[in-house]
């Protein structure tokens, strides 16, 4: 299992180009459909009647009884747009949670004090990151060190089920690749995956891990029939790292992915009055 908040060597990536790059896209992404899966069937509702409010759910870990990461819940949270209440299209969550999404993130994650690339793996597919944030009062700040991969998915009627997983894994197999930006022949839709990697310590901060889902679609609902909004859902289980006992950081983590559907779209409207 990939996806878990626990560090990976950095000799244990495949080098990109290579089948074991590909069988490792492959592996990753079944996973995260798997969770984005169960985010949706855990928040539909919530989400379908929130009309852009934030609906957040805890999913247990999978993680084997004596894990030290047993009873790290992965935090989830689902919300759903619509262009003419929020003024953002797909295009533009594309442009700022797909496109150069750590860069971004620092734009308008206010607790996130410094971003920087320390290797990029694949142009515009998969970086490695290392993320300097600055913690409540009480606290050590963090940092954390990981691989993110930005995958455009080929579009579908119903982007996440499992046709979808399907013909996008049978897509890389086949091809190495997936498309180099979301088509419109359907219904689009993208992920963000996130991958704790060991790396050195820094002076003045705690090291964290996290491992995260992100997943954007567009979306239609009965409640607004014709319109077509945008579902945002992320998924993340977390090792804060130092002293913070497990059930103080499970009880923080809601509130904290809750607070960055605001800020994005407060940051991606003023990016779109700017074009």
């Amino acid at each position: 299992m990939w996806l878990r908040a626990a560090p990976l060597e950095r000799a244990q990536l495949p080098q990109p180009g290579t089948p074991a790059w590909t069988s490792f896209l492959c592996e990753v992404l079944a996973e995260a459909f798997s969770i984005a899966r169960q985010v949706n069937v855990s928040l539909r509702w919530g989400t379908v009647q929130g009309q852009g409010k934030t609906v957040t759910a805890s999913i247990p870990s999978l993680d084997p009884p004596g894990s030290p990461l047993r009873h790290a819940h992965w935090h989830s949270r689902s919300s759903l747009h619509f262009f003419q209440d929020s003024s953002l299209t797909f295009d533009a969550f594309e442009q700022g949670l797909l496109r150069d999404h750590t860069r971004h993130e620092q734009d308008y994650i206010e607790a996130l004090e410094h971003a920087e690339c320390l290797e990029t793996l694949v142009p515009g597919l998969a970086d490695i990151w290392h993320l300097k944030y600055r913690t409540p009062m009480c606290t050590s700040n963090r940092d954390f060190v990981e691989l993110v991969l930005m995958l455009p998915l080929p579009s579908a009627p119903l982007p996440f089920n499992v046709f979808h997983e399907r013909e996008t894994l049978h897509m890389l197999q086949e091809t190495g690749s997936l498309p180099a930006r979301c088509d419109k022949t359907a219904r689009r839709s993208f992920m963000v995956v996130s991958l704790p990697i060991k790396h050195a310590e820094s002076s003045g901060y705690v090291r964290g891990y996290y491992a995260s889902v992100e997943g954007v679609r567009e979306d239609v609902t009965m409640v607004r029939p014709g319109e077509l909004g945008t579902q945002w859902m992320l998924s993340t289980q977390t090792e804060a790292g130092g002293l913070i006992p497990r059930w103080m950081q499970e009880l923080a983590m809601p509130s904290q992915i809750k607070a960055d559907v605001p800020a994005f779209l407060r940051w991606a409207q003023a990016q779109a009055k700017r074009t």
